[in-house]
Formats: C-alpha cells, structure tokens, sequence
C-alpha cells in the first residue's frame, strides 16, 4: 500500500500543505500490477478535508489485443482529489477518505486512475503485426508459410469464370 502520516495536516489551519514522495518499485493495486511509482503529490489541508495534487509517472504490465505479447506501458497519472477528514460527515459513494488514526491511502485513487489510462486497445507498438489467423505465429517474431490469399467463398463462380478466360 501507499500510505502517509497526514497527522500534521488533520489539525492544522486551512492552506496549510506537506510534500508526499511516493517512490516505490512494483506494486499491486489491487487488480492491477504496476511496475513502479515515481512522483511528487502536494498535499493542502482545505476545508473538510485533503486535497491531493500532482503527478505519479508509472509502467503497467499489459497484453497486447493484436499479438497477445506481454509489453510495458507508460502512464503519468495526474491527481487530483480531495479525501475527506475522519468525522466530517457521512461518506458517499465513490469518495475518499483519510482513516482514524490519520493515514491516507493512495493506493485506490492510483488504481482508479491507472484503470482510466489503460487504452481501450492496447498494443505493444503501432506498427503490430498481430498472430497468423491460421497457424497462429506471432508475425512480429516470425514468419509463416501459411496461404495468405484470402478467400471468400461467395464469389467462387466469378473466380472460375475470371480462369476460363
């Protein structure tokens, strides 16, 4: 987990603010695997809460949709949230909160926020070659002599009429 003491913030006056280094190797988020968490995030006491500012550059571990390889993706995940004071009031849904005994805890919103800058698509490189659709080789490590004409079935009768001539 990403954890920070914000004791020193709970008590203090409004504007107030502390620096949090995160800067860690692989994480689990949960459901998601990082490669490694690297960022400065200013942390300003305001009303009724925290607020979290900055920006934690990262490498998540994704499969390619063309290819099915393994690659490394880099992400800047940019925050921006404000966790909510223990005894503030009732906490709705989706909003983050600092606990009890005054930890604030990152990893959600880092998750949440990794989760949107996953591409709908990801690919190991533009230029991805993907797997043979009938034996399967992947076209960017390999070739294959597999019948690259394709076919399609319903115009066979032009096709021997095209021969004939």
């Amino acid at each position: 987990m990403i954890r920070f003491d914000v004791s020193a913030l709970t008590q203090a006056r409004l504007g107030t603010s502390l620096t949090l280094n995160v800067d860690t190797g692989p994480q689990c988020l949960d459901d998601l695997e990082v490669g490694f968490l690297c960022g400065a995030i200013q942390a300003i006491r305001v009303q009724g809460g925290i607020l979290v500012q900055g920006t934690v550059k990262s490498q998540l571990g994704l499969e390619c949709v063309r290819c099915l390889g393994s690659f490394d993706f880099p992400v800047a995940l940019d925050l921006e949230e404000t966790f909510q004071l223990p005894g503030t009031g009732t906490r709705s849904e989706g909003s983050y909160a600092v606990s009890d005994d005054d930890w604030l805890d990152l990893a959600p919103l880092l998750r949440e926020q990794a989760w949107l800058a996953i591409p709908m698509k990801p690919l190991c490189h533009s230029n991805c070659m993907g797997l043979c659709p009938q034996c399967g080789a992947n076209l960017n490590t390999e070739s294959c002599a597999c019948d690259r004409e394709r076919f399609d079935p319903r115009w066979a009768s032009l096709k021997d009429l095209m021969e004939q001539s």
